[in-house]
């Protein structure tokens, strides 16, 4: 099969296309790194063997004409923050990644895919409560952030070409996906919580380390791979068609907590000092979700996903890749 990957200079999709490959696909990547160079986190290549456009997907016509000859594609471009970004970017995030994913189904449609995959996100439980199941969204309030609420409209897009155009979907909804290759911003809370904890512990040495609201917010974090294989693998199957599902390992984490297991992994191996890990509380955005904790049954029930990867071995493999691309982090 041809397989469009949208966003495929990304940590994920860089993931989900080598497994592509190993699944026997011709892939064509898409970016327009549209937040980070050739230099910089869409560096880090995963996957060999692909094709690749740098080309703007808000263009209509350049999308049209990257979707001939495709017989499916995975849709992962979008501009992608931490929670800080998602304050301070709102109308571009709104305005580009609903463009984006109308030019993908409009020209999905022209050249009769047999498949999109949407890349959701978590992001649209903002309002409702745990356990987070997939049915629950279209009768939850709208997100308060835009990039939830540019999820909910991407969702709804795919599912509005399919009524009237019969053009197949499938959407994922991953939970904070850890990976070892993303590399936190300078400014805090631009890239994601994960990656912000690992630069502030482990290279900057805070101590107390500064962290939003009380630390109390419960997350559930899920192994980049552990995604990757089921978007790859499961995204044309008969059972997914016109599906949505979570993907997440049911593990919930406060902040803190997080934060604690980061110091005492750097502590085992020399890399921070310190009795204990202490806070600096700093002031929080009025609509910070308080509970992310999702039902993953209907992947379990569909395709027999499970998340194979638990948080603590998460954290050993992230911290194991930057002792080994950054061995200053055990000097500074």
């Amino acid at each position: 099969m041809n397989v469009l990957v949208t966003g495929s200079e990304g940590s994920l999709m860089q993931w989900i296309i080598q497994h592509l490959l190993d699944e026997g696909h011709n892939v064509t990547g898409a970016d327009n790194y549209a937040r980070y160079d050739e230099e910089g986190y869409g560096a880090t290549k995963i996957a060999d063997g692909y094709a690749f456009e740098q080309v703007d997907l808000t263009d209509l016509d350049a999308t049209r004409e990257l979707m001939q000859d495709q017989d499916a594609a995975i849709h992962g471009a979008g501009l992608i923050y931490g929670v800080k970004g998602f304050h301070e970017h709102p109308f571009d995030i709104l305005d580009n990644d609903i463009t984006l994913t109308r030019n993908i189904a409009r020209a999905a449609r022209e050249e009769d895919l047999d498949r999109v995959t949407f890349i959701s996100s978590s992001m649209v439980y903002e309002r409702g409560d745990p356990p987070q199941v997939e049915d629950d969204v279209d009768d939850l309030p709208l997100p308060k952030t835009d990039y939830g609420l540019s999820k909910v409209v991407g969702e709804r897009i795919l599912r509005a070409n399919q009524d009237q155009y019969g053009i197949d979907y499938t959407i994922w909804r991953p939970f904070n996906i850890i990976t070892p290759y993303e590399i936190a911003e300078d400014d805090p809370g631009m890239a994601h919580v994960f990656a912000d904890f690992m630069s502030k512990i482990l290279f900057e040495k805070q101590n107390p380390m500064k962290i939003f609201g009380d630390g109390e917010q419960v997350r559930c974090f899920t192994w980049i791979d552990d995604i990757a294989h089921a978007v790859a693998t499961q995204s044309f199957q008969p059972a997914t068609a016109n599906e949505t599902f979570n993907l997440a390992n049911p593990e919930p984490v406060t902040m803190k907590d997080l934060a604690q297991r980061i110091f005492q992994e750097g502590q085992d191996r020399g890399l921070v000092h310190g009795d204990k890990l202490r806070f600096d509380h700093q002031p929080i955005y009025d609509d910070d979700v308080r509970q992310r904790d999702p039902s993953i049954e209907k992947a379990e029930r569909t395709f027999g996903w499970a998340p194979s990867v638990k948080l603590d071995e998460a954290l050993t493999r992230c911290i194991d890749q930057l002792e080994k691309q950054h061995p200053e982090i055990a000097t500074t």
